[in-house]
């Protein structure tokens, strides 16, 4: 399998992705803008006006030539006037979220925006990729924080309960396997962010241990849960 097809095939899934929601000349919240902000820029290419949040000031300083605002916040607590938004997209960041609080930042959002979109990896159905997740969650929950991956019927059962119809949902598969070298850059990448964050050096040679193991087994990419609601709470 060669690196040119796997490209491709992460490229046709993110358009997949983004082309499920319509956002162009509407006001959009997406939280967990990032180090890269690739979901902000994303919508920003899509005509939205886009209202970036963090909780890190300084990842957000670090995106201030977008044509965006930013707000720093605490995910659990919005402050958000009702019918800010038009939609709110939590793209791969609720996983890092502490579960015991999904239920409230879901329900604060929809009295906030009309729609939402929940875009996550799942646990995965292959070996290599299931303890690729398990020494990520295992490394997140040594320095308490959380990489903690859900099935597709868990985001829906969330949403439902918590004022919002579902629209749409669905699980996007990847069929590439992940080239060597690229396993090998996800490792070091990997690490590099672990010890950023304090977490134990056992943790780190578990996972340069991994790295050998899924190169010679063979390792895709979980499939990606995508559901998008519409909420039962807001009015104009």
């Amino acid at each position: 399998m060669s690196l040119s097809s796997y490209e491709v095939e992460q490229k046709e899934i993110e358009e997949k992705i983004w082309s499920f929601l319509s956002v162009e000349g509407s006001v959009v919240l997406d939280f967990g803008v990032g180090q890269y902000a690739e979901s902000t820029r994303k919508l920003i290419d899509m005509g939205a006006a886009v209202i970036g949040v963090d909780s890190d000031i300084t990842v957000l300083k670090n995106h201030t030539n977008l044509p965006a605002t930013f707000v720093q916040c605490d995910i659990r607590n919005i402050p958000f006037k009702p019918h800010t938004a038009g939609a709110a997209v939590f793209y791969f960041i609720l996983h890092e979220v502490d579960p015991t609080f999904h239920e409230t930042i879901i329900e604060q959002v929809a009295v906030i925006s009309r729609h939402i979109l929940i875009v996550e990896p799942t646990p995965g159905k292959f070996s290599a990729y299931r303890k690729y997740a398990e020494l990520w969650k295992e490394a997140m929950h040594a320095v308490g924080a959380f990489e903690d991956y859900r099935p597709l019927s868990y985001w829906e059962t969330l949403i439902q309960a918590n004022q919002w119809n579902v629209l749409f949902s669905k699980t996007i598969e990847h069929k590439e396997n992940i080239p060597s070298e690229v396993i090998e850059r996800i490792v070091h990448s990997t690490i590099g962010t672990w010890r950023e964050h304090s977490v134990p050096e056992e943790c780190s040679e578990k996972m340069r241990n991994f790295s050998e193991y899924a190169k010679k087994k063979g390792m895709k990419w979980s499939d990606v849960a995508v559901v998008i609601g519409e909420s039962r709470t807001y009015h104009e």
